[in-house]
């Protein structure tokens, strides 16, 4: 699902405000809607797409009259209805550029409600002083448009936009926002020193210049195409995380009222990525709101069928509450088919209700639609450690690691299983206790870790502290009934073991 920005354009004679919404398809003066015939109205969005351009009277016929034989008579009448519309007697707005074209002048661009926030990458610098290296440079920087805009909770722009500013100075970028509608630039520069390729990023805010985060890579130059898809796959999740952190810290100015669908979603999303259980029914209070505010929002219902199953235990989490769970995760899917974030969590519930197939198969979906979302990967490494290939596991949250180095506490907790079943207690153990205050389940599998380690001492004193946040949770249960949801009887029975050993219970408890 795309969200786009409108235009706003203030004419100071008549006093005037007119607004295009891009995503609505809507045109208002003064508030009350404003009409253009269809080629009129597509011709106006055009030149909205590229604010400030002359764009050539060949690309107009082309892009509003495709594959049809028009005259520039047409162009030139939808040209004067349009100025009819606005008021622009004085051709202020839609300009003529003699023998080029028409060019609409910069103006106020603001973000509509509820747009998501809209990402310029713009054309890498060639330090490396080589001419013949453009293309590889050029390539860096249109890879990453390609990989961002998979995340799909960000709109970002074209290349052909996104290259129309040069990359040079703050001056250059100083024009984004009125020129391309960007909130955030992404800007480099390619670099050869020594033997060594080195690719640095920045992230700007558009409205203030302030750099928001920095990077600097460097490789080898054994096989620079390899290098180059190595870089780009490193930096693509970390600057998606880092656009996140920058809408969230924008999004906290405004209360909550005042937030649109995708705001909404991505505060509650802020919620259930955290380790606190509290904090997931704000989560889910949040998802439920931005539904509230746009039913047919597809991330909002996955992150929603996420929460639950989050509130209801994971593993513990009941049939019908996993059932309740699944209607709302297909809900997501038949609404964003296409979001690789609705096929992992519609394989997150798939997974609990033990249908680990069909979880596998819609987990390949999403990595398919986005390779470089590190939850996805990691995701897939906890299925495949419940399905009884830790070895495979371990690979794909090597992976998650290195698209996302600075990662929530869960990647330890889920790499933790798969050291488990590989029989690394120790090395599971240290990977659990990183967490401060472990949950009365972490706290089972870490006295778990310890019996089969034959540490009993330390063993029955995690044990004895399972139940210091929850007096109702039972060890013996969550061993025997639930546990970590296994494929297999045999992985499940190796994970009781080590329970009731350190509870000091028979096997059969």
């Amino acid at each position: 699902r795309s969200r786009f920005r409108g235009v706003r354009w203030v004419q100071s004679v008549r006093e005037a405000t007119t607004t295009l919404d891009l995503h609505k398809g809507l045109l208002r003066r003064d508030d009350e809607p404003a009409f253009l015939r269809p080629k009129a109205h597509a011709l106006l969005t055009y030149l909205a797409q590229n604010t400030g351009r002359v764009v050539p009277k060949s690309e107009l016929l082309d892009s509003i009259w495709p594959g049809i034989y028009v005259t520039e008579d047409s162009l030139t009448q939808s040209i004067r209805e349009i100025r009819k519309v606005l008021g622009d007697d004085k051709q202020e707005l839609i300009r003529t550029i003699s023998r080029r074209g028409y060019m609409l002048a910069p103006m106020e661009a603001i973000s509509e409600l509820g747009s998501q926030p809209v990402v310029a990458v713009l054309r890498f610098r060639n330090e490396t002083g080589d001419a013949a290296h453009v293309p590889l440079v050029d390539g860096f920087a249109e890879d990453i448009i390609n990989g961002l805009a998979r995340f799909g909770t960000v709109t970002v722009l074209a290349r052909h936009s996104s290259f129309s500013l040069a990359s040079e100075t703050p001056q250059d970028w100083s024009l984004a926002r009125s020129r391309i509608g960007a909130d955030y630039l992404v800007e480099g520069a390619v670099r050869r020193a020594g033997a060594r390729l080195c690719v640095s990023i920045n992230l700007i805010d558009a409205a203030s210049l302030a750099q928001l985060w920095g990077e600097r890579y460097d490789n080898d130059c054994t096989d620079v195409f390899d290098i180059q898809q190595d870089i780009v796959e490193q930096v693509i999740g970390r600057l998606a995380t880092r656009l996140v952190d920058a809408d969230l810290r924008r999004m906290s100015q405004k209360p909550v009222t005042g937030l649109a669908a995708y705001e909404l979603v991505q505060r509650g999303v802020a919620f259930l990525r955290g380790n606190n259980p509290s904090d997931f029914s704000k989560g889910r209070d949040l998802c439920e709101a931005a539904i509230a505010k746009d039913p047919s929002y597809g991330l909002a219902h996955a992150y929603l069928a996420f929460a639950n199953v989050m509130i209801a235990g994971f593993g513990r989490a009941t049939k019908k509450d996993l059932a309740d769970a699944l209607t709302i995760a297909t809900r997501a899917i038949s609404l964003a088919p296409e979001q690789p974030t609705a096929h992992r969590v519609l394989s997150f519930v798939q997974m609990y209700r033990r249908e680990y197939s069909a979880a596998e198969n819609h987990l390949h979906r999403s990595h398919e639609l986005n390779p470089y979302d590190a939850e996805s990967v990691q995701q897939m490494g906890y299925l495949l450690t419940l399905r009884g290939r830790p070895w495979e596991a371990l690979a794909w949250m090597d992976r998650a690691m290195r698209l996302c180095p600075i990662h929530p506490p869960w990647y330890e907790h889920d790499r933790s299983f798969a050291l488990y079943s590989l029989g690394e207690y120790r090395a599971a153990a240290s990977l659990i206790e990183l967490t401060p205050v472990p949950p009365p389940w972490m706290r089972t599998w870490l006295a778990a870790c310890y019996a089969q380690l034959g540490e009993m001492e330390t063993a029955r004193e995690h044990a004895s502290r399972i139940n210091e946040t929850d007096a109702s949770f039972s060890a013996a249960k969550f061993a025997r009934e639930n546990g970590a949801a296994f494929e297999h009887p045999s992985d499940n029975r190796h994970f009781a073991e080590g329970v009731f050993l350190a509870l000091g219970l028979p096997p059969e408890a």
